[in-house]
């Protein structure tokens, strides 16, 4: 009797655990339609000419850096002896078109930031950029900036997910760093690891 009983559970499992492949629910795939980590600055194979760098105020743009075998873009108006610095770091054209989930995720990190309502990190998306940032139409996206203070100094913190789906088309992701020569305004931003999926 126990035997009989035994068989029967084995088979009610197997017929709610056992279906075949074609019943399955799969997870979703996102494929990844750009990504950048900048790795190909360690052996100075990263090419910035497919990047639109320049700076709205000051002198000072994004640069590359690295730091442990990690390769990022980073902001820093430190020593630049002028009152405001403006950068943007715009990435080449992306196809959002050939994303289904469109979305949008990266790192990004400080350092010796104190003042983050004149010393921050923006990030916009435009449709119509051509090459000339003040020409473009931005629409600014949120996204989760990195701890602010000593103890976070160079660590990298995760975006978390950018909304892309009121986006269609090519689309350009800027960077707009703001900072100052004072030393409240001196912090510096980094960037790493852009996914759009």
């Amino acid at each position: 009797m126990k035997k009989s009983a035994y068989l029967i559970l084995i088979q009610m499992i197997c017929f709610w655990g056992c279906s075949p492949e074609s019943h399955q629910e799969l997870p979703d795939h996102h494929p990844v339609v750009y990504f950048e980590d900048f790795q190909g600055i360690l052996d100075d194979t990263f090419d910035e000419s497919s990047f639109h760098n320049s700076s709205e105020a000051g002198s000072k743009k994004w640069f590359a850096n690295s730091y442990q075998r990690n390769g990022y873009y980073e902001f820093s108006p430190f020593n630049s002896a002028e009152i405001l610095n403006i950068a943007w770091l715009v990435t080449p054209g992306i196809d959002l078109d050939a994303a289904n989930a469109k979305r949008l995720t990266f790192e990004s990190a400080q350092h010796h930031v104190v003042d983050s309502e004149n010393n921050h990190l923006k990030v916009y998306v435009s449709n119509n950029f051509s090459g000339n940032i003040g020409t473009a139409h931005w629409i600014e996206v949120p996204f989760k900036t990195p701890e602010i203070g000593t103890a976070h100094n160079y660590d990298f913190f995760s975006s978390g997910i950018v909304d892309l789906k009121a986006f269609n088309g090519t689309i350009y992701i800027a960077f707009k760093a703001t900072g100052g020569m004072e030393s409240s305004n001196a912090g510096a931003y980094m960037i790493d690891n852009i996914k759009v999926f």
